[in-house]
């Protein structure tokens, strides 16, 4: 391999899985490891050298090894084209980030770098597989591979090759590798497992020495867990168990965090010292257990049998090099409600600017620590309201440690008396017909031919009238109230607003910027028929604000119906023209910004416990 390629390595269990992977650099210019303590390293080498590396683990029966490898790494060729700075390349390349291990059932997405020479363009990618089981590979967007990795009785290596065509006929190719991990994963039939219905990924404590290091992972994020064996809250507390309710220190938090990638611990260590310095997001944290913060995590959610809540580290990169370690693979649901007429987009601004910024995939993208606050802040905000629902401030001096979160939850469960019970019961929504499209946006049913035939102006009357803050209040109670919490604390602690809009259904090509508002509201909480169902809210969830600050709130600003997504964005004045570039045609970032319009969601909630696992609550 050559300087502008990406380099790999692996280590591989031949009797068993290993455990405690550390990659350590011994030799070579300098590099960083991402992934140091997982069973593959990546990196872009700086310049031609050799790159020694040594890593220790254990293997299944618990013994400690260690081993030695190195990569030996060219110059690139140089000298291009007249004109050129000196030292430019002589050839297109190439480079596929990033080699990685990923345990059987994982998703797997592998992005490919082209770089063409000044005046050249990308003609095509294409992608073949060279070595290990084979997989289907998913490369409609011929820049990205993603493939589910395949079940394997010990560890395997799937090797992938990409070949660059640029227009002037010039190709380049790369290779990379991927190593499954013959981790077992709880079997589906197997009704007491915890994860029978999920990938649970490699994690490990974000502070090694911190008290509750040794039972972090086994006790929130372990194809293990079963309802025979959880942990009761004397071994992992609930954070309010050690601060006695009080606001906890960053430390205390940081002690319950459990990773993919060391990185995404100190992003949100940063976000927690530069954007909670008021402490709320670390008192709402009180009721849980641990933040698990995941490169396999999506969507997110909070897990009542737990206690934990679990974060996709999409939400934390600060550098392409982290960014190049989360899985690209979609939102399960991303083709929920297809067949209808209508969609719903929502979205946060600060004045009248989005905060959902376009981090172009295919460019080398560094954001600030702002976009920390930005992109994670809300989503703290709904899972941890979620986990205040299931355990709210009045229950810490009731718990009992010799239980597991779950015992502890749920004879408030069956009776009834989640905030997200009592406060729909006494403020319910009233759509009925809402009700059952939230079954099938949210929770895949198929769509009625009367619900296909539903305008975008139709189901605007059904929504607007109600107490919802937004369509995903309907897929069930615990969203409802989540929703709301979110939205107030937004505008009350951030300064940023919330937009909702119902709009027709996007057709190929549509855009924020073509896609015309049926109905939409800016601030939706602020609306009166909705506050005394949030007062109620904020008493029993966030006791410590005053619920007053809920008739605080301003009203809310309607949006301009038949003005596009991206013209409401400014909803002083008339509408804005629309640009020369808009009219020419949908670019990559209006594309992306669209989709995320309308999917930014978390996971759900069942009204109920499955009838096979009666403790099975998870929150999305």
């Amino acid at each position: 391999m050559t300087v502008g390629q990406s380099a790999g390595a692996a280590v591989a269990g031949c009797a068993g899985a290993l455990d405690a992977p550390q990659w350590t650099q011994t030799g070579g210019p300098a590099v960083p490891l991402l992934a140091a303590k997982s069973q593959a390293i990546s990196f872009d080498p700086p310049a031609a050298g050799r790159y020694a590396f040594r890593v220790e683990f254990r293997d299944a029966t618990g013994a400690a090894h260690s081993d030695n490898v190195a990569v030996d790494v060219a110059a690139a060729p140089v000298g291009g084209p007249p004109g050129a700075p000196s030292g430019a390349p002589s050839e297109a390349q190439l480079a596929l980030r990033m080699s990685h291990a990923v345990r059987a059932g994982g998703n797997v997405s592998v992005r490919a770098w082209p770089q063409p020479l000044p005046g050249d363009g990308v003609r095509s990618i294409s992608w073949q597989q060279l070595e290990g089981p084979a997989v289907t590979l998913d490369t409609r967007d011929d820049h990205v591979a993603l493939f589910v990795a395949p079940n394997v009785s010990r560890d395997t290596v799937i090797r992938l090759r990409a070949t660059l065509t640029t227009n002037f006929g010039h190709t380049a190719s790369d290779e990379v590798l991927v190593l499954v991990e013959a981790h077992a994963q709880a079997a589906a039939g197997d009704s007491t497992a915890l994860w029978r219905d999920e990938h649970v990924s490699r994690v490990f404590p974000f502070n090694p020495n911190g008290p509750y290091a040794g039972v972090l992972a086994r006790c929130v994020y372990d194809s293990g867990l079963r309802t025979t064996n959880l942990c009761p809250l004397s071994q992992l507390p609930l954070l309010a168990q050690s601060t006695g309710g009080g606001v906890p220190t960053v430390e205390q938090v940081m002690d319950r965090v459990v990773v993919s990638h060391e990185w995404a611990g100190r992003n949100f260590e940063t976000f927690l010292r530069e954007h909670d310095t008021a402490g709320h997001f670390r008192r709402m944290l009180n009721s849980a257990t641990a933040v698990v913060i995941g490169a396999q995590v999506r969507p997110s959610f909070y897990y009542a049998v737990t206690g934990a809540i679990y974060l996709d580290a999409d939400n934390f990169w600060l550098t392409p090099e982290e960014r190049d370690t989360v899985n690209e693979a979609p939102d399960y649901r991303s083709g929920f409600g297809n067949t209808l007429q209508y969609t719903s987009l929502w979205r946060y601004v600060r004045g009248s600017t989005s905060l959902f910024q376009f981090y172009d995939p295919r460019q080398r993208v560094v954001r600030d620590t702002g976009a920390l606050r930005d992109e994670a802040g809300w989503l703290l905000l709904h899972e941890l309201a979620h986990a205040l629902d299931f355990v709210p401030p009045a229950a810490y001096a009731s718990l009992d440690g010799a239980a597991s979160p779950w015992g502890n939850i749920a004879p408030r469960y069956g009776a009834r008396q989640l905030a997200s019970d009592t406060v729909p019961t006494r403020h319910p929504l009233a759509s009925a017909e809402l009700a059952a499209l939230g079954r099938v946006r949210f929770l895949g049913a198929t769509a009625t031919a009367a619900q296909e035939a539903y305008t975008p102006g139709q189901v605007a009357g059904f929504f607007g009238p109600d107490l919802a803050t937004d369509d995903y209040a309907y897929a069930s109670p615990r969203e409802d109230v989540a929703m709301a919490l979110e939205e107030f604390l937004m505008q009350r602690w951030l300064g940023v607003q919330r937009d909702f809009a119902i709009a027709p259904r996007p057709g190929s090509g549509d855009t924020g910027s073509s896609l015309p508002v049926t109905w939409g509201q800016r601030g939706r909480i602020g609306e009166p028929a909705l506050r005394p169902r949030l007062r109620a809210i904020v008493q029993q969830l966030v006791p410590w604000v005053d619920a007053a600050e809920v008739d605080l709130l301003p009203a809310p600003l309607a949006m301009r119906s038949g003005d596009s997504w991206t013209g409401n964005l400014v909803l002083s004045g008339p509408p804005a023209p629309r640009t020369d570039a808009q009219k020419a045609g949908p670019t990559l970032r209006e594309l992306w910004l669209i989709e995320q319009a309308e999917r930014r969601r978390g996971r759900l909630q069942p009204a109920s416990p499955p009838p096979a696992l009666s403790l099975r609550p998870a929150v999305r």
